[in-house]
């Protein structure tokens, strides 16, 4: 059975002190949880979340943007398999607790003692390597990963266009899309997302070669509804905007 070398933590603190000092905390107590991403506020995590193999979440309460409430709610929602410790201060805490009594793995008054973050990180591990041990045997017993990770590309190759749901995706096929992302990336060394966005840039490319089609419909045609979320993801693969990209290969072929 495969077994996970440690847990990916994002720590969410609008105070850089304290957000350092969290993290820091988690990394030396050494419980197999690795600290993968620091944000400032609710909205800059849930960005990142699309992208980032996460399995717990500590979070503050009150932050600008988006709170840690509405942050752990919209995670809920968007992915189950995610365990969230809230940090609240004591006037927050009862509060806490009736908002997300049945969303929330753990809530922690500030200051956090060595201690209660020990146990804290104890329970959710155990939860977490519960949860992923009944997934693999879940896996083996009814498919080979490799030909699940088969699948999955098979099935971008041919909705790349469309909009992909990564969890309802993994929730069809039986387990969370946390561990669709780890077999995925055994096999093919990148994650679902990172595969996706590179099939449809490279779609992409061939279109604005090819096709006189304006900037937004090569954007749609490739899944990308919103051009300004497409000229982004375009020039954060290729270096160069999808003009750019464009008016170069122009001027190459006329040289």
């Amino acid at each position: 059975m495969i077994k996970l070398q440690h847990f990916n933590v994002m720590v969410v603190e609008d105070e850089d002190l304290l957000l350092k000092s969290t993290a820091r905390h988690v990394e030396e107590l050494d419980m197999g949880f690795r600290v993968k991403a620091m944000c400032h506020n609710g909205a800059e995590a849930l960005a990142l979340l699309e992208s980032q193999n996460i399995h717990l979440i500590i979070t503050d309460i009150q932050m600008p943007v988006m709170s840690g409430l509405e942050l752990t709610h919209i995670a809920q929602e968007r992915y189950p398999e995610i365990r969230s410790i809230i940090l609240t201060g004591y006037a927050e805490f009862e509060y806490a607790q009736e908002a997300l009594h049945n969303q929330v793995f753990e809530y922690l008054l500030k200051p956090v003692t060595e201690e209660k973050l020990l146990d804290s990180l104890t329970r959710v591990k155990l939860a977490l390597s519960k949860q992923y041990e009944l997934e693999e045997d879940s896996l083996i017993s009814s498919h080979n990963a490799a030909q699940i990770v088969d699948y999955v590309s098979l099935y971008f190759q041919n909705h790349f266009a469309q909009e992909v749901d990564l969890t309802s995706l993994a929730q069809r096929l039986g387990f969370s899309s946390a561990y669709l992302a780890k077999i995925f990336n055994k096999h093919k060394g990148c994650t679902p997302i990172k595969y996706l966005t590179d099939l449809r840039i490279q779609h992409a490319k061939q279109l604005l070669l090819n096709t006189a089609l304006p900037i937004r419909e090569v954007g749609e045609k490739v899944g990308y509804a919103d051009q300004f979320h497409f000229s982004k993801a375009f020039r954060k693969a290729a270096g160069v905007s999808p003009s750019c990209f464009r008016n170069q290969a122009a001027e190459h072929a006329e040289s």
